[in-house]
């Protein structure tokens, strides 16, 4: 199946001249961000963080740990006293890192690896992740995110994607996750794009990540493919960025 999420990207702190004090935008790819409450008492949010990096009066910034995922693929959340929540990846990896592959089943995709780490933030303190938006500081004239995600078993599945020759793509940004039933080290997957495979993960549940950016040349159809042995659930996701 396919499900395609859309998601508006505002500019981040647009507006709030006080807002996000010495936020590392120099470092920040794909983020997600949401102004959790009017003002945080730091010390109510350490318990949410499994490592503090930087730490002032006026803001922290660590990893929160999400369940079934490793460390690699905590993100980083940044929490100030005026209340911004902001989770994010540093900008040399894909926005493919949002998928939530280790507890997604199937069927549409309800949250991201982003908003789950926010809003673990955002319990921690009392605040809300209501008005969450997504911002990839790395292409400020991208406006819009589109998600999509294709699965199969014991099989082969496919999608095809044609961007609009008016539209401005910023970025083409894929995963491919490997649920191995058998655990065994033939319980394999492959990702192809038109037909080159472009992943393989033999066995394990684990993930790759990569960007098909450069490759998708607008007005052309393009294939993007997954298959899976009999024992292993194979999936890709697609995460664009782009301009209308």
């Amino acid at each position: 199946m396919i499900f395609v999420a859309l998601f508006g990207i505002a500019f981040l702190f647009s507006g709030s001249a006080c807002a996000a004090v010495d936020f590392p935008a120099d470092e920040a790819g794909i983020s997600a961000y949401v102004q959790a409450k009017s003002s945080v008492d730091l010390n109510d949010a350490k318990p949410a963080f499994a490592t503090i990096e930087r730490e002032t009066d006026d803001y922290i910034i660590g990893t929160v740990e999400l369940e079934k995922h490793t460390e690699e693929q905590y993100p980083h959340v940044y929490v100030s006293t005026d209340g911004w929540v902001v989770a994010y990846y540093p900008n040399d990896r894909p926005a493919s890192w949002i998928l939530p592959w280790a507890d997604y089943a199937g069927g549409e995709i309800s949250s991201t690896t982003l908003s789950k780490a926010a809003g673990i933030v955002c319990s921690e303190i009392g605040g809300t992740t209501t008005g969450l938006k997504y911002y990839d500081f790395r292409y400020e004239d991208a406006s819009k995110m589109m998600i999509i995600v294709e699965s199969v078993k014991g099989g082969e599945n496919f999608f095809k994607v044609t961007i609009p020759t008016g539209f401005a793509t910023y970025a083409a940004d894929w995963s491919h996750y490997n649920d191995d039933h058998g655990h065994d080290s033939h319980d394999h997957s492959n990702v192809y794009l038109n037909d080159v495979k472009c992943s393989g993960i033999d066995g394990g549940d684990r993930a790759n990540y990569g960007s098909f950016s450069g490759q998708f040349e607008n007005g052309l159809e393009h294939t993007v493919k997954v298959a899976a042995s009999s024992a292993a659930t194979g999936r890709i996701g697609l995460v664009l960025e782009y301009a209308d």
